[in-house]
């Protein structure tokens, strides 16, 4: 018997890291479940990252058309068939239509992608996200720029899971943590650990920008387990990955062990 994709599963949250002066960083976090039906995998890959270009971006709703095509968009990036000019996501949005154009109609489902890019850097840098979303009812394509802020806090939210986190995030936000990047992260973290959403599982996967240096794929010390993009790391490999770890409190770790750095700022649960 053939399952469908089911769409709007996924848990999915931006957000912007403020200091004193301006945006400083920007991060897209997912869970890692895919499911089938009554059939469920939590080793989907949801982020990316690029390597060569400050961008990163995110997916939710239907799997296979983002999970097949955004890997096609970080290579036009890297190869320079992408070069975005005026608006920062007017030809990334080209190019995904582009690729949906002979798509199958009768595999067209609603999905959403969070994209999120730099101009110039260190503290000329000015950083921008965008949320392009796919209804298959009207068989539209929308692309909604979010404002940056001007202190740390969410920038956007979806799929079945974004009430538990909303939750979560309003318990954190009421706590010392206000108003910071941990504060968003955690509530994420913490929400998934609970489970209460069935169709979002798995280890957290992260991605983000700062104000020097490509798009940046981190790894993730959850619940005794580490995760890059998604997958479960051993321990061995972990001790060789060339990633920054962090865990459930947003504090920089050791992969392999989950202890807090010598030189990381320790943050304590709400």
């Amino acid at each position: 018997m053939a399952y469908e994709i089911v769409s709007y599963v996924t848990t999915i949250v931006a957000w912007a890291g403020v200091d004193q002066r301006k945006v400083a960083s920007v991060y897209i976090a997912s869970d890692s479940r895919i499911s089938w039906g009554s059939h469920q995998w939590n080793q989907g890959r949801k982020t990316f990252a690029a390597t060569g270009t400050p961008h990163i971006f995110g997916y939710w709703g239907d799997v296979l058309f983002p999970s097949i095509a955004l890997p096609t968009v970080l290579d036009e990036l890297e190869a320079g068939v992408i070069r975005p000019r005026g608006s920062a996501f007017g030809e990334i949005g080209s190019s995904i239509r582009r690729l949906w154009n002979d798509y199958p109609k009768q595999e067209q489902r609603d999905l959403g992608i969070i994209m999120a890019t730099r101009r110039r850097d260190a503290m000329m840098s000015v950083f921008e996200l965008a949320v392009m979303t796919y209804e298959a009812k009207t068989d539209t394509w929308h692309i909604d720029d979010v404002e940056m802020p001007d202190r740390s806090s969410r920038l956007h939210i979806a799929g079945t899971g974004a009430y538990e986190v909303r939750n979560a995030e309003n318990l954190w936000q009421e706590s010392s943590h206000k108003r910071t990047s941990r504060a968003v992260y955690s509530a994420f973290a913490e929400a998934l650990a609970q489970g209460k959403d069935r169709n979002s599982g798995g280890g957290p996967q992260l991605v983000g920008l700062r104000r020097i240096g490509p798009g940046i794929r981190f790894g993730i010390f959850h619940q005794g387990q580490r995760y890059i993009a998604g997958a479960r790391i051993p321990q061995a490999s972990a001790r060789s990955a060339e990633v920054e770890w962090f865990n459930e409190l947003f504090e920089r770790v050791d992969g392999a062990n989950g202890r807090l750095l010598t030189n990381a700022q320790r943050h304590a649960p709400r």
